[in-house]
Parts: structure tokens; C-alpha cells; sequence
């Protein structure tokens, strides 16, 4: 049996690949290069004993070639947890663009709580622009767009703000406490991304989105040669596709799918459909 991980930093997806059909496991998100091998395994533990899994393949935040020691520390968790004979760990983009484009060749792109994107052919990565996170980069992100959410709430562009207190169920001064001085501020900003997906009506929000997207366009897919086809994964992606979409046309790029998870495709793409 093949055991597949798509794990982002907030909640990782476990697809057991069995003989009358896939089973799906849900447990907090891993990322090795924040967490210690210790926390590792201790998430590992949530997932339900698989007997006679003979391959393991992860794919997250926070592995693949750049994060060799990440990566390592995460496959040594893998094999002592499942004991499999095979173990892969590769990054969270690797794994999108093999969901989006199989072996294919295209821009896959990732818009979650955190944004990236590559060049992908025949099942691997021909070129990345860095994402820099959600200080330096993340255009179009969940965390970019709680970010800016706060910022034109609090600065009076956005006339929101009696809606994003009673959606949050915080006052300004602990808002400013939980990005500044707790920690995940990342994963507190994207868990804003829906009060953003609630008031797309409103004409400030809309255009804060589509020129968030337009900013992942530039700087980002602007890297990319300009007529090979983009795919998304993610939440973010998913639930502003619409958005997306207008922002991706006005780039001039061609959007080939959107899709929410790519548990799909890395189950295709590992069972040589």
C-alpha cells in the first residue's frame, strides 16, 4: 500500500492508497524546518496504524533539496513511525505541481496560507522564484490578504471594521497582540482569508483581492515563460477562484485549473495514471 502526505503549516492531508479505495486522515500540519524531531513524531502518532504500507511519500512545507537537513530529520520520523521500505519527502510545491500537471509542463502554483509557484516538467521542477513568506513575499496568500485586511480595516480604507472585531471576537489592542507578540502570526492572518471571502461585495476588499493576485502575477509567474498554462492548489485559490481568475486574465496568463487539494493528483500521479 502507498501512504501519500500533503502537508501545508497548518493541517496536513494523509491519503492511504488501500485495494477498495483511498482513506483520508487528517491531523495538524508538519513543518520539519520549524519543528523539532521530537514534535514530528508526535504528529505522526495521530496517524492510525497502516499495516504493511510499503511506500511513504511526503510532501511539505519546509522540504525538498533547499531544507536538506529538514528533510532528513523528516524521512527519519517517517521511517521510524511506518517502518515502510521506501520513504520519499519532497517539498509542498513538488507535490502540487505533480497534482496539477502529472508529467506534464506547466506554472503550478500554490495560494494557501502561504503562496509559491514553479516551473514543472515530466514530474519534476525546472525553475522556482522564492516566496520570501509572509513578511517579504506570499503575494496573493491567505496570509497576505488577512495582512492587508487588518491594514485597510485599521487605517480606514476598508469600511469594515464593526464586522472584523465581531468576526474575530477581538478588540484592536489584542489583534495587534496576536500578530506581534504570539507566535503563527502567519497562520492568525490566513485564518482571516474568510471574513476577506465574506465581503468580496464590498468594492475596497475587491479590488485589495485582485490586486493581491495581480501582485503574485508580477512578481512571480512574470519569471515564467509567458505561454505555458497555470494551474492553482489551495484554499485560497479555490474559494477566490472567481478573483483569481480576472486577476490571471488581466495578466495575460491562461488558468488551466484550480483546484483545492491535490490529493487527487498525487494519487493519480502515483498510481501511473
Amino acid at each position: 500500500m502507498i501512504l501519500i502526505a500533503d502537508s501545508g503549516s497548518t493541517q496536513c492531508t494523509w491519503l492511504l492508497a488501500e485495494r477498495d479505495g483511498v482513506r483520508r486522515i487528517r491531523t495538524p500540519g508538519i513543518n520539519a524546518l520549524h519543528q523539532t524531531g521530537r514534535q514530528v513524531l508526535d504528529t505522526l502518532a495521530l496517524v492510525p496504524p497502516c499495516a504493511e504500507v510499503d511506500e511513504v511519500h511526503f510532501y511539505g512545507a519546509g522540504c525538498g533539496p533547499q531544507f536538506p537537513e529538514a528533510t532528513r530529520k523528516m524521512a527519519t520520523a517517517l521511517r521510524e513511525r511506518f517502518g515502510a521500505p521506501r520513504i520519499g519527502v519532497e517539498s509542498d510545491l513538488l507535490g502540487a505541481a505533480r497534482a496539477l500537471f502529472g508529467r506534464g509542463e506547466g506554472i503550478a502554483c500554490i495560494l494557501g496560507t502561504g503562496s509559491n509557484s514553479c516551473h514543472c516538467r515530466g514530474g519534476g521542477i525546472v525553475a522556482t522564484v522564492p516566496p520570501l513568506g509572509y513578511i517579504l513575499g506570499d503575494e496573493g496568500s491567505g496570509a497576505v490578504l488577512g495582512r492587508n485586511l487588518l491594514n485597510g480595516v485599521f487605517k480606514g480604507h476598508i469600511p469594515l471594521r464593526e464586522e472584523l472585531l465581531t468576526a474575530t471576537g477581538m478588540t484592536y489592542e489584542q489583534i495587534l497582540r496576536r500578530v506581534y507578540a504570539e507566535p503563527a502570526a502567519n497562520r492568525f492572518l490566513a485564518s482571516l482569508a474568510p471574513v476577506v471571502c465574506a465581503h468580496t461585495a464590498v468594492p475596497e476588499v475587491r479590488e485589495m483581492v485582485v490586486g493581491s493576485f495581480r501582485q503574485f502575477a508580477a512578481r512571480n509567474l512574470g519569471r515564467y515563460p509567458a505561454d505555458l498554462p497555470v494551474s492553482f492548489v489551495g484554499g485560497v485559490a479555490a474559494h477566490f477562484g472567481e478573483l483569481l481568475r480576472t486577476a490571471m486574465h488581466e495578466a495575460g496568463r491562461r488558468v488551466q485549473r484550480i483546484v483545492q487539494s491535490p490529493a487527487d493528483g498525487l494519487i493519480a500521479y502515483h498510481d501511473g495514471r
